[in-house]
């Protein structure tokens, strides 16, 4: 049976990668041999998005290839799981105050103008960057959970996340571009605790693909705007401390959400 799970583990992977560093790929070679598709053209986002999309797609592929193993009767029905508690909107508007405040706070953006752009910006960020969520929270974490324990499982997410984005460290523009590896690692792991916490207790995963949005347009109006226009993130003490602060009452939540729960138990998987 742990065969099973870490070769669908494997598949999920290599479709993944391949979408993904295929269409940045050709961004790279757009922009080192042809002078075309650079950051913020109108060509540019067509590969990017659908890089963007690698790890929908891939769960897609095994929804098909794999129907039985599937409690849900269609790929609609898992994202737009409506089954939402009041306590599961509580945290979800908390976790989105919390990204008020670290802009706020963190970051000294406040400017309500700027705070617009956050709310302008989702809608794009949802298709490039928090459709990933229907991948790594929703496959990869519960597949690996079954192979290793939760920890363990979501510090490899997190690297494995940061990897996928390495293309873009070659693509001038990006946030990525500006950023350090190693911390953006760092930044994937905080992240890879926060989002699976937040999926084990809503059990929802459209949730988790708008709060992945709204961290990601957060963090571009701090890029963009908060840096006076200049393509540059300021890791200062202030976010450091919030970072800090979010991992530890992620990994907490988490923790005391498994010990309830059993953790090889996930309503979506019928089989492993």
């Amino acid at each position: 049976m742990k065969n099973k799970i870490e070769k669908k583990i494997l598949l999920f992977l290599l479709y993944t990668f391949t979408i993904t560093w295929l269409f940045w790929g050709l961004i790279i070679i757009g922009n080192n041999f042809f002078n075309t598709l650079w950051y913020g053209e109108m060509l540019f986002w067509i590969p990017y998005l659908l890089g963007a999309l690698g790890p929908m797609m891939s769960f897609y592929i095994l929804y098909k290839k794999y129907p039985k193993e599937f409690s849900f009767t269609s790929f609609r029905d898992f994202i737009f799981n409506k089954n939402i508690t009041k306590k599961v909107v509580l945290l979800f508007l908390l976790y989105i105050l919390w990204r008020f405040f670290m802009v706020w706070f963190g970051l000294g953006i406040e400017n309500p103008v700027s705070i617009i752009y956050m709310f302008i910006n989702l809608p794009l960020m949802i298709v490039g960057g928090g459709f990933e969520e229907i991948g790594w929270r929703g496959y990869l974490q519960p597949k690996l959970e079954r192979v290793i324990s939760y920890i363990p499982a979501t510090i490899v997410v997190g690297v494995i996340w940061a990897i996928w984005h390495f293309p873009l460290w070659m693509i001038k523009g990006t946030v990525q571009s500006e950023i350090s590896f190693s911390l953006y690692i760092i930044m994937t792991i905080i992240l890879s605790f926060s989002f699976s916490t937040l999926y084990k207790y809503s059990e929802n995963i459209t949730l988790c693909v708008v709060a992945h949005a709204w961290y990601n347009a957060c963090i571009g109006l701090a890029v963009y705007i908060g840096s006076d226009g200049y393509l540059r993130l300021d890791i200062g003490f202030k976010i450091l401390i919030l970072y800090i602060i979010e991992f530890i009452v992620a990994v907490i939540l988490g923790i005391i959400y498994n010990q309830r729960r059993d953790v090889t138990h996930n309503k979506y998987f019928k089989i492993s």
